[in-house]
């Protein structure tokens, strides 16, 4: 009696499926909670999830962008992890989600390897899926769960369509249908793209195998004919699914279309790495093309055989060269041309070369099946021998498996995100005192900004679903976050300044700064250090900010808000329960038998090249690992010594730097930190980024080199430049660069007291958690305008002005000027860094208030101009540098050249030594207002010579008279006042310079 081989073979695919399940728990069940804090999208999910879990049928969300309607995002994967965080965390309930669907993908990569071949490879398919570097970059790198899970079900439900194509019984039907249904609540890119790249090839072949023997044998034109007349037969049952699956995706997520339609997005295009170029851009290449298809370039050879060598895979050919193709990004014009122009600067590209790595699943396990236990082995063993076979696979699976272990640990090679951050001292202090009356702001957080709003009812004007934005700041400009808006450049930075200047009209209190790049910028902006949180975080704050308004929001119906809570749970529940039902009724057990079985032996030249491309693969990769850890020689020539010493001082690897110094028994490591604290800081220093650097050789020989290396800084205040020379010298192969001598001298005085006077406010006299009380509240400091200009240049206008702290009590000053313009438009504007937001008792200073610069503003069309003032008591920021002595000497009638000495005369350290400078006419007139920066720090007690030159608008602008300013100080109106004249003006010619200092050090909070 023979065993029958189908039962066998179905005995051994299951177990391969369970044993596949079975590591999947193991490896990324285990991994995934230690993975997740890394990732790019699984705060944002987590975040939609807790929105789920506290309102669950109220679409609407205030705490990003000043609110947003959740229904711009398919609910499905949201719900669920929501219904789960009622029993566990949510860190907890989204990993355990991400199991389970990473245990239904397995089951749908099964279910859909068998569309192409017997059971047993269908389970190497699924013991290859646990493995395949693109499903782990995609768990662990980009925590995409509803990508992932639209894919699940999405493979589940192709196997019930070919079998209602096949054999036409409505129960196929009706199961593919409930899969589909899933995948549409799930993830709609998934559901759109899916037709193409994935039903449609099922259909074809579909219609392939219904076609008789002799038909599907002909040459490709007919071949291709009688596909298309058998379609045109099962044209019934097409339609029907067609229709079904239209009004599917219509009905079941009809408030996402309701709302992509009434709101449609209207934003500039955000810069993404899968639409890089990625050989000019090779980190993008290796993230998003590279690492998820480095096995499927590796068995291209047997991919490319298996699928041209039966003509049912005709379709999936297509798909799967066609998926290729577009995943390249912008490697070639060829994505851009066939997504057209919007859809590739919308769409993130790297999703098609991930659904590549899907549809080539099943043909990499039928090569592997055949090369470890088929035809491929016997005939590599009767020509190589099998300790060659057992050596070559050997390889090959252990330098695989450090490449999977790479891609684990992704984050820790290539820093994805900050540093784990505890949200708890963040939300104690938004719990405390009402500060969830304002709208905050985090910077540097990564993705875990998301975390903490998902931890928080507070608001914050920043958010992470760039769908969802409608705030023009935000939509105008190329920026993905304002969190990390120095990773988009100007554009970045332009856009949070947007919002650090026009704080009032966000109602933005708060700033949780975890990278001091932003330091200066939230300095010359108006912010105060407030606090330093426990877990390291300084808190920013800025005065005279009103509290949230409630803010109109569109409304939806009440039926589609119940809609959208109810129907896609409900079509998950319906989809299990008929699982059941069917597995119980109708499952058969020749569910799966292809007419024709798919050989497993492959032509000579494809066993070999397929052979030995994996194992050079991933061999170089090993051995390139190894030789950058231990061979690499940053020294080789100067220009590379030159690369990496600005590469380490960029990221502030000061150890590595001094490394590449000429070894001297005199310059140790710890006299170049030494040297590093004395002589550096600043804004280059401390506060920039290297953004360009070109190098020039001025003299170089076979054992010596003099170098001119110009940099170019990204800092938050702006670009940078600086040029420094250096001299190199080659010793024992290495070339080193010598150290400059120190110049920095030491002060004689060496112990000396502060001369200036610190406030300090006493707080509620009640300890209460009520608001203040009558008694509890301060007067709001005196302020005096002396002067209000309008003045316009060339197509530039703004108004520029002068006011003084006549109280004697430190004050913070808010300003908004209000213009109205004659077409009945009113527009709002406030100053950027022209301006001392602090001012001590009696000190003085003058502002520039820039307005739009286009034709529309002049004298006449200028309507109204309202600048309201506000005040109230500071402690904190109203110190703003030492010393400044200065001299004016005219270079032309447009041209002045400023020599100031600044003296350093308090205990701390000036980080960015500067000042406003004011140019005044004769008769005491501001025509503008100008801040400079100095680059580097100057010590306590320390003098240095600033040169730089001003240009002067006071003859090539005009002033523009006729509009009078109405001045509200704290809501009652003030007169503005004639400029007096200015009794020096010669000797100075018009030119006031007053210290504008940025200090690091928190003796403010001491």
């Amino acid at each position: 009696m023979t065993l029958d081989k189908s039962i066998w073979d179905d005995f051994r695919g299951k177990k391969l499926l369970l044993t596949a399940m079975s590591l999947a728990l193991l490896t990324h069940g285990v991994i995934i909670y230690y993975t997740l804090p890394q990732t790019y999208d699984a705060f944002v999910h987590i975040f939609f999830a807790d929105h789920y879990s506290r309102f669950w049928f109220e679409p609407w969300d205030y705490r990003w962008y000043t609110g947003f309607l959740t229904i711009s995002y398919p609910p499905l994967v949201h719900q669920l992890i929501a219904l789960l965080s009622k029993i566990f965390p949510l860190k907890v309930a989204f990993c355990i989600y991400a199991v389970v669907i990473l245990e239904i993908l397995l089951v749908g990569v099964y279910r859909f390897s068998k569309l192409f071949f017997d059971k047993t490879t269908a389970g190497v398919a699924a013991l290859l899926t646990v493995i395949l570097s693109s499903i782990a970059e995609t768990l662990h790198v980009f925590g995409q769960m509803p990508t992932l899970t639209g894919l699940a079900f999405l493979l589940n439900a192709l196997p019930f369509l070919y079998m209602y194509l096949v054999r036409g019984r409505p129960i196929f039907l009706i199961m593919s249908l409930c899969f589909f249904a899933v995948v549409i609540c799930s993830h709609h890119v998934t559901a759109i793209f899916g037709m193409a790249f994935f039903v449609a090839p099922t259909v074809f072949m579909a219609l392939t195998d219904i076609l008789p023997r002799n038909k599907s044998k002909t040459n490709f034109f007919h071949f291709i004919i009688n596909v298309a007349l058998t379609a045109f037969k099962k044209y019934k049952g097409l339609i029907i699914f067609g229709t079904c699956m239209i009004i599917l995706a219509a009905g079941l997520i009809f408030p996402y279309w309701y709302w992509s339609k009434t709101d449609p997005i209207t934003q500039v295009s955000i810069p993404h790495g899968s639409r890089d170029n990625f050989f000019k851009k090779t980190s993008s290449g290796l993230v998003f093309y590279i690492i998820p298809l480095t096995l499927i370039f590796a068995f291209l050879p047997a991919i490319t055989h298996s699928l041209l060598r039966n003509k049912r895979f005709l379709g999936w050919v297509v798909s799967f060269f066609l998926c290729l193709l577009l995943g390249s990004g912008g490697t070639t014009p060829l994505p851009k041309m066939i997504l057209g122009k919007n859809a590739f600067e919308i769409l993130t590209l790297d999703r098609f070369g991930f659904w590549a790595s899907i549809i080539a699943i099943p043909f990499m396990a039928h090569y592997i099946y055949s090369f470890l236990a088929g035809n491929s082995r016997i005939w590599w063993i009767s020509r190589f021998g099998s300790s060659t076979h057992f050596v070559l696979s050997a390889i090959t699976g252990f330098t695989y498996f450090l490449f999977l272990i790479f891609i684990f640990h992704l984050a820790s090679f290539r820093p994805l995100q900050p540093q784990p951050i505890a949200i708890d001292p963040i939300k104690n202090f938004l719990n405390r005192d009402e500060h969830m009356r304002w709208r905050y702001l985090t910077l540097g957080f990564g993705d875990q900004m998301a975390w903490l709003s998902a931890n928080s009812l507070a608001a914050t004007v920043d958010g992470n679903y760039h769908s969802a934005r409608r705030l023009p700041e935000l939509t105008s400009r190329p920026v993905e976050r304002l969190e990390n808006a120095k990773f988009s450049g100007g554009f970045g930075i332009a856009s949070l300044e947007d919002f650090l200047t026009e704080a009032p009209k966000y109602s933005l209190k708060y700033i949780f700064c975890n990278d001091r790049y932003y330091d200066p910028l939230l300095y010359y902006t108006g912010w105060n250090r407030t606090i330093r949180l426990e877990n390291g975080i300084m808190v920013w704050e800025k005065g005279n900010i009103p509290t949230i308004k409630m803010t109109p929001h569109k409304e939806l119906s009440p039926k589609l808000k119940y809609m959208w809570g109810i129907v896609p749970i409900c079509s998950l529940i319906i989809t299990c329960m008929l699982t059941l039902w069917y597995l119980r009724k109708y499952k058969e057990a020749d569910y799966f038998v292809l007419e024709e079985k798919s050989a497993d032996s492959y032509p000579k030249p494809i066993i070999l090249i397929t052979a030995l491309l994996p194992f050079s693969f991933f061999s170089f990769y090993m051995i390139r690992q190894v030789s950058e850890l231990l061979f690499v020689n940053e020294q080789a020539s100067p220009e590379s010594t030159i690369l990496n010493y600005y590469n380490h001082l960029d990221f502030q690897q000061f150890e590595e730097a001094h490394r590449l110094f000429l070894p001297n028994p005199t310059y140790s490591l710890d006299q170049y930190l030494l040297e590093k604290s004395v002589n550096d800081g600043g804004l280059l220093p401390s506060y920039a980024k290297l953004d360009s650097i070109s190098i020039e050789k001025e003299l170089v020989t076979s054992l010596h080199g003099k170098y001119n290396v110009k940099t170019r800084w990204m800092t938050s205040l702006g670009y940078q430049f600086k040029c420094e020379p250096l001299s190199l010298v080659k010793k024992d192969q290495n070339w080193y660069i010598e150290p400059s001598p120190s110049k920095q001298t030491i002060p004689e005085t060496q112990l000396f007291e502060h001369n200036y006077l610190l406030f300090k406010k006493a707080g509620k006299r009640l300890i209460t958690s009520f608001p203040s009380i009558r008694e509890d509240r301060m007067n709001k400091p005196r302020i005096q305008v002396n002067q209000i200009n309008v003045i316009r240049s060339l197509k530039k206008t703004f108004l520029t002005g002068e006011l003084v702290n006549v109280d004697d009590v430190p004050s913070n000053i808010s300003l908004k000027l209000t213009v109205k313009y004659s077409s009945g438009s009113e527009k709002t504007y406030f100053p950027r860094e022209l301006f001392q937001y602090n001012l001590a008792p009696k000190a003085l200073t003058s502002f520039q208030i820039d307005i739009e610069n286009n034709n529309i503003i002049d004298s006449l069309k200028l309507q109204s101009l309202v600048l309201n003032i506000e005040t109230d008591v500071s402690e904190k920021g109203y110190i703003h540098g030492g010393e400044l002595s200065y001299t004016i000497k005219e270079v032309d009638s447009n041209n002045v050249a400023l020599q100031a000495r600044y003296k350093n005369n308090l205990t701390t350290l000036l980080t960015i030594p500067g000042f406003l400078i004011t140019e005044k006419d004769k008769r005491g007139v501001i025509w503008q207002t100008q801040l400079f920066t100095h680059p580097t720090a100057l010590r306590s007690s320390s003098e240095t010579s600033i040169t730089t030159k001003v240009k002067k608008l006071q003859h090539i602008a005009k002033k523009i008279e006729g509009n009078e300013v109405s001045i509200y100080i704290n809501g009652n109106k003030q007169i503005n006042r004639i400029p007096r004249i200015l009794p020096d003006y010669e000797s100075n010619k018009g030119i006031q310079v007053i210290p504008h200092s940025f200090i690091a050090e928190e003796f403010y909070l001491q």
